[in-house]
């Protein structure tokens, strides 16, 4: 039975693949400020990653490490995790290190946040333990919070030249979860939803009538990173709902919790 800790549980994929885990018969091991949920084979680790003390204490008796945990709107905060979850590994008893990343990362390297996963890639690959990095495009629901950020009053703005392939946070997990309770892989096979769609598509889509879309050049480093189709995973093994069935359904679910 593998012991795995995790980093990042309460997000969005870490609440997808715990009970994934727990359901394959592994124990799991989490770390949070505030705990999740208590279940059969899941032990929270209440503490704060950029303490020094949290890691160590939260890797002893596990034998993987599922590495979620990101911050992506603070500067060098992955990367300071990253170190200290290295510093860890000599004392601990962990034989295969999992990190979720990134599709397209060497396209990517306009964003800062995009050069710190890269550089997180190649320091785990050079720590000696057994490495899987599993990338994936970007989740729905991602795109979902980037159109309402990018809504200013009735107007979205749209960044042009973007093209996204979004991709389902449920069949990352499951295969994620695959990839923890397996032998180390390397790098694996990327992952991708069906689609790939411009971001004014994937605007409209979301928007439907709700007022209009102002398409214009952002000069922001995410939006730059994404141009050419840099994040679209070319070669990547597609999973999941489509964005417009996922749509569908995140419509249904908001219409139904209305009349409740």
């Amino acid at each position: 039975m593998k012991s795995v800790l995790v980093t990042g549980g309460t997000g969005l994929l870490g609440r997808q693949v715990i009970p994934r885990l727990l359901a394959e018969g592994a124990t799991v091991r989490a770390i949070a400020r505030r705990p999740g949920p208590q279940r059969p084979g899941l032990t929270w680790i209440q503490g704060d990653l950029h303490a020094p003390e949290t890691m160590p204490r939260a890797m002893e008796g596990a034998d993987t490490v599922l590495h979620l945990a990101t911050q992506p709107l603070k500067a060098s905060a992955d990367l300071d995790l990253a170190q200290r979850l290295l510093q860890s590994l000599p004392a601990s008893d962990v034989r295969h290190l999992v990190y979720m990343s990134i599709t397209g990362l060497e396209r990517m390297q306009r964003a800062p946040y995009y050069r710190e996963k890269l550089e997180i890639e190649r320091l785990f690959g050079a720590s000696g333990v057994p490495l899987t990095v599993q990338r994936s495009t970007q989740f729905h629901e991602f795109i979902a919070q980037l159109l309402q950020r990018l809504t200013v009053g009735p107007l979205a703005l749209v960044p042009t030249g973007v093209t996204l392939q979004p991709v389902a946070v449920q069949a990352v997990a499951q295969a994620l979860v695959q990839r923890t309770l397996g032998d180390p892989a390397g790098h694996a096979q990327e992952l991708a939803g069906p689609d790939t769609l411009t971001l004014e598509h994937l605007a409209r889509s979301w928007r439907g009538r709700r007022g209009g879309l102002l398409r214009l050049p952002l000069p922001v480093p995410l939006f730059r990173a994404w141009q050419e189709q840099a994040a679209v995973g070319h070669r990547a093994e597609v999973v999941g709902e489509s964005w417009a069935s996922w749509l569908t359904t995140t419509t249904r679910e908001r219409a139904k919790a209305v009349l409740t």
